[in-house]
């Protein structure tokens, strides 16, 4: 067909490449766009072409556009929306522009996801479903299918003489519980929705265990792994006696070694050479092969000792690779590995026939509750779109509806969505419809079931030219980064990518070339910083701390001082916006790991450096302590009998027991449950501990009541107001973030309660399932996008985003092999895979078939690895930093030497294979550069041209000990002065410590004012400053107020909660018509019933009293002028400094923050009121002596008022009076004096 590429305008900014993928027609399009290539630009713009051209007939409701992530979608919808307005500013007469703006908000620009519950709602009769349905959370899904398939293995349980399912069960789980089938049943059914018929691939599952008619296990259809591992271990094999063989033939090398490794080296080139139809052949061969005793050397010395070792290090490489090659595939009978199969098919029926039972078993439960899942959604549209195999009348619509389909970030496709996508677009490859976009080299989602063989079988059979099946596009050239990052980058992947291991090849098409234009800098070149963790001697190491340091900690400590260099040296960074350098900030730095588990380690670091540091940790929720206490404390609301939740809530600073009083509490009864001890000592021991303990019960029974009443929700704000648990941990380290928890932890109660699930009971068994799985939740979020900090992500959280300066680190943490080596293994070609275990003699060993899928998975995980690697240094924009710890450095670098003898660019394939982290792959590839061939002074490194620069640095860990020890030594005496202990006279630090005693601050009496401060709070300082005539010791002896927790609380209200209840009241009294008795009593009872006023402020409230104001001339007065009446009004005023306090004499102002309870504003003067509820009559011997008291105690209140009030309002306080309901006196304040 070939391509009909419109010409390029010569003010066009794309390029070639770019071109051709936003004019490409015709045919099936396939975008192969790499990291920073500008993909979603090209899509953005592709779309709004075709929308502007009205020649073309289009609108964007006749475009489906699949995005991967919603916030993905919304951005895209935006952008096109944005290029239409413009186009339409351009062209306001365009009828056609004006139709697809309108149309914009109806379009499908969704994920796939979304596109199939729009499926599902307009056509839910051909899916069989209420359309009322609610789509539900993964929370509330997975507690469904716990209970669904608890209640489907108690069923079988129930059933006489179920033979194969108890044989099942002994099979595949533990003496203790059937926790493991449980699991593998919900595995089963989650791996099997990732293909479009899951009944299919569960039938199919089974056929791979017929083995009657199979006479070889050349014959099995996974026979090619094994092969292929074969081949790989033999390479290996001959690669290590190839280096044994060299060393040999090296001056004063052991030469008499040769022939007995020519030998070894002939047996297994023998190997190769077999035609592989025979796997009794084969066998035979592996077994036959014989390393006969290498020779004994005579004169010793005429040798080099390291020659000698180095060749019979590899020699036994390559005896310990066949050996291992002979246990793994040939330590049983091939009968026998056949036979193993073909009896381990009852059970394989059986766990097939249970995963489709609870699949439909689990969906009609679903349906039942009115729900779908996230996981039917597409299953749900499939069942609609497809019918009998062919596309449905509503996909033929589909087909019909959508002129083109646009599909990002293809490469994160499974099969399921796949078939869903081609049922919508035009059937056939000729003239189709359908334009991918995506990275296969940043396929890093396996784990989420994604398929990126699609991507490249269409990459493969795709043609640049147009011609054939469909077109491809390379867009190759990155506009994110500077040529030292993509050089790099190049270099690397150049060694490590190809077909074989990473399933695509890193040739010209895929390597990286430069789109971005940055201002030469110096110090841009890639750094590996390489830290020794093997103990050198120096004269400090006796003083090192004799615990060694873990070496996620040195390498913390390494990033955080190169993070410290960077910022003190202002690097420069390009910004983009401003078009120029700026020194570095910390928000531009990122450091990047596979996983988190370094993440306290690096926040340790950075505070010691003083670094703002945030970690974007999904794990570590259920073990902070304010958390863990709340949760405990659930538990015992919900079942006392809970010794563990109850010893650690009494323990928590709700309580605040300690070890001995939680002794003697155990000691009242010594056997039984610890809650029966607790109620033993609370009834016979008399002492402040049995009182707060009779307290607490009475609280806990409270709360009890609570949770059987209330929803969860006001259950956990109740505790949180009740303990003052919240304002608690907000005053701990980091209490912005434990608040935030707490906060998350009421949240997720609340989002909890909105599922078919009720009650504290079930929300605690979630919660301890949650945490049996690990499934943490993360803690709580607390900063913002834009907050300037060093961020530490994963490199999975980090697609899509950039960073200018990018560290990756943790590069020797091996690889989670964890899913290799489970009990059972599941994959879309071979099904089900697992050990084989004979009951009746009690062994277990792996059957052929697990060992197959082992390798494929091994090498499918591998190739996940290296893209994961290339997502990482993708990332960055200008600085790329590579960190490591490794045991022994020169060990470790002798072992890439023997790689680095290769002529070959690309790796061995072995060593690739093989590598247990990123390190073995690029120290393999970096040890090729010139720099580390002159770093190493070795000439047999076989270097690569490259334009690559890098820097190398080796570290020991006591560089880090060491300035560590330093830190500690400079602050030492700030130590001894916190211990009360004396400094040597002779101390180096003498005139330093002289120094920080005599200095003397100029506003020394600025540092004891808050810049933000209340009226009631002013007024008690002036009231202790009156006293003590210095305001330094307010901090010593103001008191805090906080709510009192109920377990403490009296019947008696304190004074401040009677005025409170008070001023409520006045607030909400009715000025329509003088008040009544009667009229207060009723709205009392309306402001009880509404949970305004508690039944003890209620009764603290003394009507007559409230009664006595309105009849008072200042009563009187806010009725006549009602109109003209404020209650309650909030003010915040900014205060000079020096006219609050006349000792500081600094240009500063404070915030007075306060609530004027009454104020009349007439025309140019408002009066103010306040109300008091102070004691008067009986504790003063007359009014005329407790009114000089109250205008002592009050005038600096009602002066701050007036100056506030007439500074916002711009009119004149005339007057202000106290009221005092006890004695029914009223007190004027003179607000024209000073403070």
């Amino acid at each position: 067909m070939g391509l009909n590429i419109p010409p390029k305008p010569e003010s066009s900014l794309w390029t070639d490449d770019q071109w051709k993928a936003i004019q490409a027609e015709g045919n099936n399009v396939l975008v192969a766009a790499a990291a920073g290539s500008g993909k979603t630009a090209v899509l953005v713009t592709r779309i709004i072409e075709k929308l502007i051209n009205e020649s073309a007939n289009l609108n964007v409701d006749e475009l489906l556009i699949v995005t991967f992530t919603n916030a993905s979608a919304a951005e895209m919808k935006f952008r096109i929306g944005k290029g239409l307005e413009e186009a339409l500013a351009q062209n306001p007469d365009s009828t056609h522009l004006k139709r697809q703006v309108a149309l914009l908000n109806y379009a499908s620009i969704s994920t796939l996801h979304s596109f199939c519950l729009e499926i599902i709602r307009k056509y839910y009769f051909d899916a069989d479903i209420d359309p009322n349905f609610r789509l539900i959370e993964p929370i509330e899904s997975s507690m469904i299918r716990d209970e669904v398939l608890e209640n489907l293995l108690e069923q079988e349980y129930s059933i006489e003489n179920n033979e194969p399912f108890f044989h099942l069960v002994e099979s595949f789980t533990g003496d203790r519980s059937d926790a493991e089938l449980h699991a593998l049943i919900s595995k089963l059914y989650d791996f099997s929705r990732a293909n479009p018929d899951p009944n299919i691939w569960l039938e199919e599952m089974v056929d791979f265990y017929n083995t009657e008619e199979t006479t070889s296990i050349t014959e099995l259809p996974y026979f090619p792994i094994i092969k292929e591992d074969i081949e790989l271990r033999v390479n290996q094999a001959k690669n290590y006696l190839l280096n044994a063989i060299d060393y040999a033939n090296e001056n004063n090398g052991p030469v008499p070694y040769l022939a007995t490794l020519e030998n070894d080296l002939a047996q297994i080139e023998a190997i190769t050479e077999l035609s592989w139809n025979s796997w009794g052949q084969l066998k035979k061969a592996i077994e036959s092969i014989d390393f006969k005793r290498i020779p004994t050397l005579k004169n010793k010395s005429d040798y080099d000792e390291e020659y000698v070792e180095e060749a019979k290090k590899f020699r036994d490489a390559a005896k310990k690779e066949i050996k291992n090659i002979a246990t793994d595939w040939f330590s049983r009978e091939e009968i026998n590995y056949l036979s193993d199969l073909e009896k381990m098919k009852p059970d394989i029926k059986t766990l097939s026939r249970l995963v489709k039972k609870f699949a439909e078993n689990f969906f009609e439960e679903k349906q039942q509750r009115g729900v779908l899942d996230f996981n039917d959604l597409e299953h749900l549209a499939l069942k609609i779109l497809l019918k009998d195999n062919e596309a449905s009348e509503v996909a033929k619509n589909y087909q019909k509806q959508f002129k083109e389909v646009l599909i990002d970030e293809y490469q994160d496709t499974n099969m399921v969505q796949e078939t869903i996508l081609r049922l919508v677009t035009n059937s056939g490859e000729e003239q189709g419809n359908l334009f991918m976009v995506g990275d296969v080299k940043q396929s890093i989602y396996r784990f989420r079931l994604a398929e990126p063989t699609l991507f490249m079988t269409k990459y493969q059979t795709y043609q640049q030219d147009g011609n054939g099946s469909g077109i491809r596009i390379d867009l190759s050239q990155n506009f994110r980064s500077r040529k030292e990052v993509l050089d790099a980058t190049n270099f690397i992947f150049h060694q490590l990518m190809d077909k074989h291991i990473a399933e695509i090849d890193y040739d010209a098409a895929a390597e990286l070339t430069l789109g971005a234009s940055f201002p030469e800098t110096t110090d841009m070149e890639t750094e590996l910083l390489l830290i020794d963790m093997k103990s050198v001697e120096s004269e400090t190491e006796d003083e090192l701390s004799p615990q060694e340091l873990q070496k996620n900690q040195v390498e913390s400590r390494a990033i955080a001082m190169k993070i410290k260099e960077m910022i003190d040296n202002k690097f420069p960074i390009f910004d983009k916006k401003m078009k120029q350098n700026r020194p570095i900030q910390y928000r531009d730095i990122v450091i990047l790991a596979r996983a988190m588990t370094s993440a306290p380690d690096m926040e340790e670091a950075m505070k010691v450096q003083d670094i703002p540091f945030y970690a974007n940790n999904n794990s570590g929720y259920f073990e902070t302590t304010e958390v863990a206490t709340m949760i405990a404390l659930m538990k015992v609301i919900d079942n006392p009998y809970q010794d563990i939740p109850l010893a650690a809530v009494l323990r928590s600073p709700i309580i605040g027991l300690n070890e001995e009083e939680l002794g003697q509490v155990r000691m009242a009864k010594k056997n039984g449950y610890f809650y029966d001890a607790l109620l033993t000592y609370k009834d016979t021991t008399v002492s402040e501990t049995a009182d707060k303990m009779s307290d607490f019960i009475q609280q806990l029974n409270n709360w009890r009541e609570l949770s059987i009443r209330e929803n969860l929700t006001s259950l956990i704000w109740q505790i949180y107001q009740e303990t003052n648990f919240y304002e608690f941990v907000g005053g701990l380290p980091g209490g912005k973030q434990r608040q935030a928890n707490l906060r998350a932890l009421y949240d997720r109660a609340n989002q909890y309660e909105k599922t078919s699930f009720r009650g504290l009971f079930r929300f605690v068994r979630f919660v301890e399932r949650l945490e049996v799985r690990g499934d943490d939740l993360g803690t709580a979020k607390t900063l913002g996008e834009k907050e300037d900090v060093v961020r530490m992500m994963t490199i999975h959280a980090s697609k899509g985003l950039e960073f200018p300066v990018v560290i990756v680190s943790g590069l020797s943490r091996k690889f989670n092999m964890r899913d290799i080596y489970s009990k059972t293994l599941l994959d879309k070609d071979y099904g089900f895979a697992s050990n084989y275990r004979d009951i009746e003699k009690m062994i277990v060993y792996p059957t052929i078939m697990q060992q197959a899928m082992k390798q494929k998975k091994s090498r499918e995980m591998i190739a996940e690895e290296m893209r994961v690697l290339y997502v990482a240094l993708t990332r960055a924009e200008e600085k790329l930093i590579l960190t490591a710890t490794v045991p022994d450095f020169e060990k470790t670098s002798k072992n890439w030497l023997q790689v680095a003898k290769e002529k070959e660019t690309i790796l061995p394939a072995s060593t690739r294979a093989k590598a247990k982290c990123y390190l073995d792959w690029i120290g393999n590839a970096t040890i090729r550069h010139p720099n580390f061939k002159e770093l190493l002074c070795e000439e047999m490194i076989q270097t690569l041209p490259t334009d690559m620069k890098l820097q190398i640095e080796i570290k020991t860990k006591e560089m880090f000990l060491t300035n560590e020890l330093e830190k500690t030594e400079t602050v030492n005496w700030l130590d001894n002065i916190k211990e009360h202990q004396p400094i040597p006279v002779k101390s180096p630090y003498k005139d330093e410590i002289q120094r920080y005693m005599n200095y003397e601050y100029q506003n020394e009496e600025a540092t004891e004012i808050r810049a933000k401060q209340s009226v009631t709070e002013l007024k008690r300082q002036f009231s202790l400053q009156d006293s003590w005539s210095d305001t330094t010791l307010l901090k010593e002896f103001q008191k805090v107020s906080l709510d009192r927790p109920k377990f403490l609380q009296q019947n008696k209200l304190s004074a401040t909660e009677i005025g409170t209840a008070m001023h409520t009241l006045m607030q909400a009294v009715s000025l329509e018509h003088q008040p009544t008795k009667e009229d207060l009593e009723q709205l009392l009872q309306t402001m009880r019933e509404k949970d305004i006023l508690t039944e003890a402020q209620l009764k603290a409230i003394n009507i007559k009293q409230v009664l006595g104001f309105f009849e008072s001339q200042l009563g009187k007065t806010m009725l006549q002028k009602k109109d003209l009446v404020k209650r309650e009004v909030p003010f915040s005023y900014l205060l000079p400094v020096s006219e609050l306090y006349e000792k500081v004499d600094i240009d500063e102002r404070v915030l007075i923050q306060g609530v004027v309870d009454s104020m009349i504003e007439e025309e140019e003067t408002i009066t103010l009121i306040d109300y008091k509820t102070d004691k008067i009559e009986g504790r003063y011997s007359n009014w005329e002596a407790a009114e000089k008291i109250m205008k002592e105690r009050y005038h600096i209140q009602i002066k701050l008022y007036a100056k506030a009030i007439q500074a916002i309002s711009g009119k004149k306080v005339d007057a202000a009076y106290l009221y005092f309901f006890d004695g029914q006196h009223i007190c004027q304040i003179n607000t024209k004096e000073g403070f």
